[in-house]
Parts: structure tokens; sequence; C-alpha cells
């Protein structure tokens, strides 16, 4: 036979560009005639079988959108041709110069819009008059704490301290109280430092001034219901008016404001601030602030922190300046309230309303999310010089966040 079998035939016809190439790969009509019946029926069945492989063959290798090879159809790096059409619209009606000289023909393709990718960035807006009320409302507080505290003073009752199962045990050491209060003061100036130089410091110093205030709150309620005698008995107190005036309320409160609340200046003179210890409350937020918000490398750091609270609250009752209790009650509030409030702030599902989100039972939790609506996501670990001047601290680098 002229023709080979069949698994020659698709060995040979497996190409279009093959087919396109050899004129002669199929079998004249003279061949055909030269053979026998049953030879002729084979070979009629063959040619079939081959053009029905060259007719799916063509059919499936046919391409679906064809290149634009027009030079004035070239693709600008920002997705435009020079013919002013976008990238990714095809237009059924336009033509395609088929390079022969022949003219422009139909490409029949159809008009497809490929939109640009939409990549949702979380937003983190400043939002300063909410950072302003969050210090107004920090402030407030503070005010009432030393408030309170005039009034606790008229009601320290003189008994002898408290059993003790820390104080008991150890002897008092009276400079271990200044020593404890400049541990304070450094926590502090390095703390403003970290938020300052934080990206987003707007952000940051709402949630430092809100959490400080609900502290302040709570401890100005507990100072006042509860008064305990002094946990040192060697310690100055201011005598006692007997009586209280507003006038008088004023002029404690202006009092303890010029010093800070703090025995190293000299103003703190008043007695009964015991529960809980506002000395336990700076150190222990102030490491878990530099804690949350520098990068996980700085481990150094948040080791230094760590050890500078420890060594701060063994300062403090050492120097008989608090009871342990106070301690204790101080280090679980402030890392409760500092817990859940960033555990609300970091999940988007606890800032809706929802039976289920026993969160949404707190008191502050209106206030929360008044301040927290629009932060979108957890707070990234980014510092940048916070000044316009000069211009070369100011540039924009790649950052590492952990």
């Amino acid at each position: 036979m002229v023709l080979g079998g069949s698994s020659d035939l698709g060995g040979r016809y497996g190409s279009i560009g093959e087919c396109n190439n050899n004129n002669n790969g199929v079998t004249s009509s003279s061949s055909v005639t030269r053979t026998s019946s049953t030879s002729s029926i084979s070979v009629t069945d063959q040619s079939d079988n081959i053009n029905y492989h060259m007719t799916r063959d063509v059919h499936q290798r046919q391409p679906l959108l064809l290149p634009d090879h027009h030079e004035d159809s070239y693709i600008h790096t920002n997705g435009v041709h020079k013919d002013g059409r976008i990238a990714g619209y095809y237009d059924s009606g336009s033509s395609v110069d088929s390079g022969s000289g022949n003219g422009s023909t139909s490409n029949g393709m159809v008009k497809i819009p490929i939109p640009a990718p939409h990549r949702d960035q979380p937003r983190f807006p400043k939002e300063k008059f909410k950072t302003l009320l969050a210090f107004v409302f920090l402030f407030f507080n503070w005010v009432l704490t030393t408030c309170t505290l005039s009034l606790t003073h008229e009601r320290v009752p003189n008994y002898a301290p408290l059993p003790d199962a820390v104080l008991d045990s150890i002897e008092v050491q009276e400079w271990g109280l200044t020593v404890s209060e400049i541990l304070i003061i450094v926590s502090i100036y390095i703390c403003i430092l970290v938020v300052l130089f934080h990206k987003h410091r707007w952000i940051l110093f709402r949630r430092v001034f809100l959490i400080m205030g609900l502290l302040y709150l709570y401890r100005s309620i507990t100072m006042y219901v509860t008064v305990l005698p002094l946990a040192n008995p060697n310690t100055y107190c201011s005598p006692k008016a007997n009586h209280t005036t507003p006038i008088l309320v004023i002029k404690r409160a202006l009092q303890l404001l010029s010093g800070f609340g703090l025995s190293i200046n000299g103003k703190q003179t008043y007695c009964g601030d015991y529960i809980y210890s506002g000395h336990t409350v700076c150190l222990v937020l102030a490491y878990l602030i530099v804690r949350e918000y520098t990068p996980r490398r700085w481990w150094l750091l948040h080791w230094l922190f760590g050890l500078i609270a420890i060594g701060g609250v063994v300062m403090v009752l050492i120097s008989r300046g608090h009871y342990t209790v106070d301690c204790v009650i101080a280090y679980y509030i402030t890392t409760r309230i500092f817990y859940i409030y960033h555990t609300l702030a970091n999940n988007a599902n606890l800032k809706e309303s929802s039976p289920n989100n026993f969160f949404e039972r707190l008191w502050w939790y209106p206030l929360f999310w008044r301040f927290e609506c629009n932060v979108q996501g957890v707070v990234p670990r980014h510092y940048e010089w916070p000044l316009p001047w000069p211009r070369r601290w100011s540039s924009k680098n790649p950052q590492r966040t952990s």
C-alpha cells in the first residue's frame, strides 16, 4: 500500500506546522484506484481518519486571542497603547495589520475589561483632636486623684502598720523610695521617646492617655473607700486640718500636681494613697508600652525595662512606701486594662456589637470605640524622625517590624 499504518499517521499529522509544510501528505486518488477493493475501503477509512485528526488539531491549536504586532499598538510601561487604547481592552471592531501590505482586516476580538488590582491597605489616621480629648480625660482623672488624696489625708488612722508578710521580714531602707522614683523618671522619659519617634505616635499617645486615665480613675476610688494606716511609721505627713473646704482641697491638689506626685520633689507630704501603688503602675505600664511598640529584635531593651520595673517595685517595698498588696493589685489592674484594651484594638470583630462580645459590657467600651473605631489593624512597629527638619532624617526607608 502507498500509505503507512495508523501509528505512522499519528506521528506525521500531530503538528499543524508539519501538516501545512507537507503538500504530499495525503495520497492522491490514482493511488487509491490501483489497490484492491478491500484495500480501497481501508484507505478510504484511513483518509477519513486523517481528515478528522487534522480538523480536530486545527480547532484545538487555533489561538483564542491573536497578538497585536502593529508598532502603533506598542504598550508602554504605564499600560497604555500608542493609539490610545488601554492594555487589557480588546475591540472587536479594531483592525490588525497583516504585515503583507494587503491592508487591515478585522481581528474579530472581543472587548474584555481588566480592572486594575485593588489592594485595601489598613488605615491608621492621626485624629489629633481625639488625642487631645484623651489627654483631657487623663488630666481630669489625675486632678481627681490628687483631690481624693487631699481628702484621704484627713482620714488616715493613727494605728500601727498592718501585718505584711514581706515588710515584716525585711529591714526598712529609707533610700529605697528615692531609688524607685529615679527609676520611674528614667522609664517615663525613655517611654516618651519611644512613642514620640513612632510613626503612628498620635495613636500611641491616645492609647496611653486613655489607659492612664482609667488607672487614675480607679485609684482615686480605691484609695478613698478603704484607708490604711501608715506602712512606715517614720513617714512624714503634713498636719491634718480636721476640716475640709473646697479651697483647701484645691490648694493641696495644686501642691501635689506641682511635684507630679513624687516624694523626691518634696511636694508629696500627704498620706493615705496606698491602694493601689502609683509607683508600680508607672513602672509596669512603661514596660508594657516599650515591650509592645518596639521591634522584637530589641529584646535587650525589653529585658532592661523588665528589670527596671522589678527593681523599682522592690525598692518601694524595702522602703515601706507601700504594702505588698498595693503592688500586687497595681500590677494586676495595670496589665489587665492594657491587655484588654489592645485585644479590643487589634481585633476588628470585637469593635462590632454582638451578643457574644462580652467586652462590650465594659463601662468604658463606648469611650474605647470612639477613639479606636477608625484604626484598622495592628499598629506596625515603624519609626521616623518626628520633626520636619532636617529633611534628610525624614526620608522614608523600608523598616522592619520584628
